[in-house]
């Protein structure tokens, strides 16, 4: 099959023209996954009538609500709405999991001590670091773009097919590497 890229939100902190913020569906058939998870992320999936039960792994290239906030309200939903079973996978730089539970905290105070009936993996992957996540390859690059953690592009390697992909950054010859060869390089920002 391939993969199909869907473009759920691209738009700038602030919704401006309307637009929903970070969410890029990844679908190799089977198997789901998001690069990128911003705040708009369930309105989106709600319009476009994806099941949020069928992403496997969400992929966060920086720290700013605007790319990750999504994730409490994917959670929350996963646990009470959509009734998930299956495990979640979230891959984000070096400080995401001590963001997702701060941002679970303040936005729903004790649901990062919920149990839930899934199993939720929140990995760390350092900026130049790469690993193999589910059926998946990726490799991480450092980018400019201040967050409060490295902010990272990443290289996405699914169903025979290369994704490179950087959120928000000014350029970095470190652009280069993650895009060479690649089948698609996507620039949101």
């Amino acid at each position: 099959m391939g993969i199909k890229i869907t473009f759920l939100g691209s738009g700038d902190a602030f919704g401006s023209g309307g637009r929903l913020q970070t969410c890029i569906l990844v679908d190799q058939g089977e198997d789901k996954f998001l690069l990128d998870c911003g705040a708009s992320s369930q309105i989106a999936m709600r319009k476009y009538q994806i099941k949020p039960n069928e992403i496997s792994t969400i992929f966060i290239s920086h720290l700013h609500g605007d790319h990750f906030s999504g994730i409490p309200f994917f959670i929350l939903d996963a646990q009470m709405i959509s009734k998930r079973t299956a495990p979640l996978t979230i891959v984000g730089p070096i400080g995401i999991k001590q963001r997702v539970l701060n941002a679970m905290e303040v936005l729903f105070p004790g649901s990062s001590k919920t149990e839930q009936k899934f199993t939720v993996t929140i990995r760390e992957l350092k900026a130049g670091g790469s690993d193999d996540i589910n059926s998946l390859h990726i490799t991480s690059y450092p980018v400019s773009h201040p967050s409060g953690s490295p902010s990272t592009a990443l290289r996405v390697e699914a169903a025979g097919k290369v994704i490179a992909y950087t959120g928000d950054t000014e350029w970095q010859d470190s652009l280069i590497t993650a895009a060479r060869g690649a089948d698609i390089l996507i620039s949101e920002c």
